[in-house]
C-alpha cells in the first residue's frame, strides 16, 4: 500500500451519514493524523484503538513491521506492504476488547486520535486491557475534544498512570467550515513515553 499525500483523504469515502460527525470531514482530519504519525515513527509497530472510517495508516511515512487500527466502524482490510516494505496492515471492524494483543513491550506506538471509548457490554473502556496497552507502549498520542465529557473525564486517569511521562501538550483550534463554531473545534493532543521509550 503506498498513498501519496494528496490521496490520502480518498482512501476512505465519506458517507453520508459519516459526513454528519464534523471532525471526519474537512483539512483538520488530516492534521489531526499527520500529527500523530509523526510521533510514530520510531515505532517498528503501531497500533491504533479508534480510527474510526479514517485509519492512520495512509499517513505513515516511515517502514513499521506492522500497522494494526481497530474500530467497529472502520473498513476491514489487509495488505502485506506500506510506503514500499513489507509491513503487516490490518484494519479490524471490532471493539479493541475483543482483539488479543501480542506485542513485546516496548515494541510498539499506541495511536488514540478522537479518544472516545465506550463501554463495553458491563466493562467500563478504561481498564487493566487498556493500561496495559498503555503501560507497555514506548510512545502514546492522544488527541480529543476537552469538550467531549466522556474523553475529559478518561484522559486524566491515563495521564496519572506512573507508567507514563508527559513528552508534550498541543492545543489546536481547527478552523474548517465543517467543524468551526461546535464544541468539537478545540482538540487536545499528549504525546506521552513510558520507561520502554528508547
Amino acid at each position: 500500500m503506498q498513498v501519496k499525500p494528496e490521496d490520502a483523504l480518498s482512501l476512505s469515502p465519506l458517507s453520508e451519514a459519516d459526513r454528519d460527525i464534523p471532525h471526519l470531514a474537512g483539512l483538520g482530519a488530516t492534521m489531526r493524523q499527520v500529527f500523530a504519525a509523526h510521533f510514530m515513527r520510531d515505532c517498528p509497530h503501531v497500533l491504533e484503538i479508534g480510527g474510526h472510517i479514517r485509519p492512520i495508516t495512509p499517513y505513515l511515512t516511515h517502514r513499521p513491521l506492522s500497522v494494526t487500527s481497530i474500530d467497529p466502524k472502520t473498513e476491514a482490510y489487509e495488505a502485506d506492504q506500506l510506503n514500499g516494505s513489507p509491513c503487516q496492515v490490518r484494519h479490524i471492524a471490532k471493539k479493541f476488547q475483543e482483539i488479543d494483543y501480542r506485542y513485546q513491550p516496548g515494541s510498539y506506538g499506541l495511536v488514540l486520535i478522537g479518544y472516545s471509548l465506550k463501554p463495553f457490554g458491563r466493562r467500563d473502556p478504561l481498564g487493566d486491557l487498556l493500561f496495559s496497552l498503555i503501560d507497555n507502549a514506548a510512545t502514546i498520542v492522544i488527541e480529543y475534544a476537552p469538550e467531549l465529557e466522556r474523553a475529559a473525564s478518561q484522559v486524566p486517569q491515563i495521564l496519572s498512570r506512573p507508567s507514563v511521562a508527559v513528552r508534550g501538550r498541543f492545543d489546536l483550534h481547527l478552523h474548517d467550515p465543517e467543524i468551526a463554531g461546535t464544541p468539537y473545534a478545540a482538540r487536545r493532543f499528549y504525546v506521552l513515553d513510558t520507561p520502554h521509550h528508547g
